[in-house]
């Protein structure tokens, strides 16, 4: 099983290489083209549907991942649990959104277009095609964008001003979940205890725990940041 690329551990992938860049072109392009043939083409219920469909098919590759790890016996409970917010809303999301809400969707908007655009465009990822970590993590971080994109373009579920507030509030319960996971499992999930043993952004943030409270600032100033095209276009409508 091991012997096969797909579960072939490589360290192929590179910061802005051929397949980084691939993979962003096809975020993009399906990010526009998508909601564009599904508002031309499919009626209310279809577009529904493959809302539905890619839910499915990104929460199923966070679940593969886990197997794929316990059948490999790779699997460190400390490590590939599937709790960074990511992973977490990748699995939940045909819970959350089989009907798609409006109380749902505006957190989701902003935790994905804040949280995970930093993921695709700075990905913390080692093994590259054909590996199966290099597919899961695409999977879930591009059609995450592409999923929120669509349904907000789409099914017109869009976020308002307040939403900000609300989607912060749910991001504190959610850290505060991570937290006591962490405190039980010796983890560090979403980095909360430590900084993460490589270099990353977060070394020039200060010490723990003031790197948090930074993040937490930043994140707030993103996710203004990604409700400023929902702004634009509610006035441009308005005019």
């Amino acid at each position: 099983m091991r012997e096969w690329p797909f579960f072939t551990y490589n360290e192929g992938f590179v910061l802005f290489g051929q397949q980084h860049l691939s993979v962003l072109a096809l975020m993009i392009g399906l990010a526009v083209l998508l909601p564009l043939g599904a508002r031309r083409w499919l009626s209310t219920s279809q577009q529904v549907l493959l809302a539905r469909a890619m839910a499915l098919i990104i929460a199923g590759w966070a679940l593969a991942y886990v197997l794929i790890r316990w059948c490999l016996g790779d699997f460190n409970y400390q490590t590939d649990l599937p709790l960074d917010i990511c992973n977490l809303t990748a699995l939940s999301l045909p819970f959350l959104m089989w009907h798609p809400r409006q109380q749902v969707h505006e957190i989701l908007y902003f935790w994905i277009l804040a949280g995970t655009l930093q993921a695709i465009l700075t990905p913390h990822l080692i093994n590259g095609y054909p590996n199966y970590i290099f597919f899961k993590y695409w999977f879930v971080h591009v059609g995450l964008v592409i999923y929120v994109i669509y349904v907000t373009t789409v099914l017109r579920i869009r976020p308002t001003f307040r939403s900000i507030g609300r989607s912060f509030l749910a991001l504190q319960v959610y850290v505060l979940f991570i937290l006591i996971i962490n405190l039980l499992l010796g983890s560090n999930y979403v980095y909360i205890m430590r900084k993460p043993p490589t270099a990353s952004a977060l070394d020039y943030m200060g010490p723990w725990p003031w790197y948090i409270l930074v993040t937490e600032f930043l994140g707030l100033v993103l996710f203004v940041l990604v409700y400023l095209p929902v702004w634009a276009f509610a006035k441009k409508s308005r005019k």
